[in-house]
């Protein structure tokens, strides 16, 4: 990650040199620079947050405290990936583009929480379906003693 962000700088210190006449920061540049700012609360949020089998709520979430715990951490990775992105939004383009920038803080939020479902569904299914096996074998294990 650490390599990732030192070219993103580079890459975005390059482009304000070479294109210093493009240069526009205005009010609405204040957009992305909240969105940058929500984007390492979120982040870091997300990285600190653990989510402990006592402490479950009734959200309806069907994954369990380490998957959640997983799927968290790869939010957080994905939106501290996308906060570089955000920086061309602060100094170029024009001011309904700025505006646009939500959709690039939507995209970080939503695809790195997708990315670790895609990556997963298999071991997430085949987990649900032992676990519903599992409850289908209790139940008729309890309606069988029923009838003794």
């Amino acid at each position: 990650m650490l390599i990732y962000y030192c070219i993103a700088i580079i890459a975005n210190i390059v482009a304000a040199f070479v294109f210093h006449k493009s240069i526009n920061i205005t009010v609405l540049s204040i957009i992305p620079l909240f969105l940058i700012a929500l984007m390492i609360f979120q982040a870091k949020y997300f990285k600190s947050e653990k989510v402990e089998n006592s402490s479950r709520t009734a959200y309806g979430s069907n994954l369990t405290s380490d998957e959640e715990n997983d799927l968290l951490d790869s939010g957080s990775k994905f939106l501290f990936a996308t906060i570089p992105w955000m920086i061309p939004f602060v100094i170029f383009f024009p001011s309904f583009v700025k505006a646009l920038s939500i959709l690039v803080y939507i995209v970080g939020l939503v695809v790195g929480l997708l990315i670790y479902r895609i990556k997963h569904k298999g071991k997430i299914n085949g987990r649900m379906c032992s676990e519903d096996q599992e409850r289908k074998d209790q139940e008729k294990k309890e309606e069988l003693g029923k009838w003794k």
